[in-house]
């Protein structure tokens, strides 16, 4: 988890440190990543973003020139800035405040007898420790994702980081792919380096709102592990999160996200995470993308889920709609289309021709073929009940 504005402050109050908070106070809740000092507006050019920015003022031509740093500061992406007051820096201008109060900069004077190094180390080694914590969860959490039973891989570890073993969690599986197709797939993952864009985002937004969320990268997507959340703040929050990511995603890239059953405790991380990823596949199979699917919401699929032996799938799926799908590939057509659509009309052909663009006659006779096909009549609800099953089928064992 990343470390707040607010909480370094806090650290550094606390140790006795001569710091106060001058403007900005609506923006203690940025998170920081590192500490860098910065004494000219050249230096600010080589921020990176969520730094806290340390300046003794050694490189500034006037008093009025620390509003152009604090500005540049701000520019480069910065959470903060601290000010050392003394023989460069007199006092603290009211226009550079008034910069930072009016774009929730925080802004923090250190008189000259402070030692700032000293308030810089702590940062940093909060900083530090923050990274090694999240690290240690991410490790925990994949392995109670891939060996749940093995307890000791990571209960103790998720308590000693704030993560209750007896508390209910959800994961999320997010997956960004690019629409441009290459040899090896329709549908390729984004580069690592772009999931790392979006995972930045991701742990600014968790960050700043102080949600109970870990995240990570796995398998070339970003899991996401919600802590005592209910399925309506789930949605509520992964719709935010989607769309920070957009913001920044290209044109050509595409989210889909699935989000597993509510666990009773940390031992069912791992099932939470297969329903996840299987939704997660769904959606990109159906071309739902920017849309949480959530399993709260996933109707007969919330059944299939929970089929644990796929040959189960596999069975069902022969004895339904698998001779339609084995005959339109033989013969390139297009029967499971027009069943599918039959169905989702609920039996409407006039609103299946209208769909398929075709004659309702044209409609008619594939109905007829269909039913031949599968030796099936569809006037039987029952039949109909049990062929829309099977397709429902198919996308798992497809996806």
């Amino acid at each position: 988890m990343t470390v707040r504005l607010q909480e370094l402050f806090d650290q550094a109050r606390a140790q006795k440190h001569d710091i106060t908070l001058i403007a900005g106070r609506a923006g203690l809740n940025r998170p920081v990543r590192w500490v860098h000092m910065v004494e000219n507006e050249e230096i600010a050019g080589f921020l990176e973003g969520q730094e806290i920015a340390f300046t003794t003022g050694i490189g500034l031509d006037s008093q009025e020139s620390l509003t152009e740093l604090v500005a540049s500061t701000y520019r480069c992406g910065a959470s903060g800035i601290v000010v050392n007051v003394g023989p460069f820096i007199h006092q603290i201008s009211p226009n550079a405040i008034r910069f930072c109060d009016e774009h929730d900069f925080p802004l923090f004077r250190v008189p000259w007898n402070e030692h700032m190094a000293q308030i810089m180390h702590q940062f940093s080694l909060s900083i530090t420790l923050s990274e090694k914590y999240a690290l240690e969860l991410g490790v925990a959490l994949k392995n109670a994702i891939e060996w749940p039973t093995n307890e000791e891989l990571y209960l103790d570890t998720l308590e000693q980081n704030g993560f209750g073993k007896d508390w209910n969690y959800s994961v999320g599986v997010m997956d960004c792919v690019s629409t441009v197709p290459t040899a090896e797939c329709d549908l390729p993952h984004v580069a690592d380096a772009r999931i790392e864009m979006f995972r930045d985002v991701l742990e600014s937004l968790i960050t700043q709102h102080q949600w109970q969320i870990a995240q990570f990268a796995m398998d070339h997507r970003i899991v996401m592990v919600f802590a005592r959340y209910n399925a309506d703040e789930i949605s509520t929050i992964t719709r935010e999160m989607l769309s920070a990511c957009m913001a920044i995603a290209h044109d050509d890239e595409r989210m889909f996200i699935g989000i597993g059953k509510i666990t009773k405790s940390a031992r069912c991380i791992g099932k939470s995470y297969r329903q996840g990823l299987t939704l997660e596949r769904l959606q990109k199979h159906r071309g739902k993308s920017e849309t949480p699917f959530l399993y709260d919401d996933a109707g007969v699929d919330k059944l299939l889920l929970s089929v644990g032996d796929p040959e189960i799938l596999r069975d069902y799926y022969n004895h339904t709609v698998g001779p339609l799908v084995e005959y339109d590939k033989v013969n390139n057509g297009d029967l499971t289309e027009t069943l599918r659509n039959y169905l989702m009309f609920s039996g409407s052909i006039k609103e299946t021709s209208e769909r398929m663009y075709v004659h309702r006659n044209t409609v008619s006779y594939k109905l007829g073929k269909i039913q031949d096909i599968l030796d099936v009549n569809l006037s039987d609800f029952a039949v109909r009940e049990s062929l829309s099953i099977g397709l429902h089928v198919k996308e798992l064992l497809d996806c």
